[in-house]
């Protein structure tokens, strides 16, 4: 497993902490791990595309 650090905005922090407060999660990293996970979920398309576009612009000109 890898370790992540991250500064948050203070707003966000409030509704991860209000989201843990309410027992909706155990704590803030689960919270986190489940919002990149939808979200890692719900973007996969565009990403492999992005990822796709990436290796062939790589291959059509080479090494920047």
């Amino acid at each position: 497993m890898k370790t992540l650090q991250a500064e948050l905005p203070d707003k966000l922090y409030e509704q991860i902490k209000i989201l843990v407060d309410a027992g909706w999660f155990l704590d803030e990293k689960s919270v986190l791990t489940e919002a990149l996970r939808r979200f890692l979920e719900t973007h996969k398309p565009e990403l492999m595309e992005k990822f796709i576009k990436e290796d062939i612009e790589w291959g059509l000109r080479g090494k920047d």
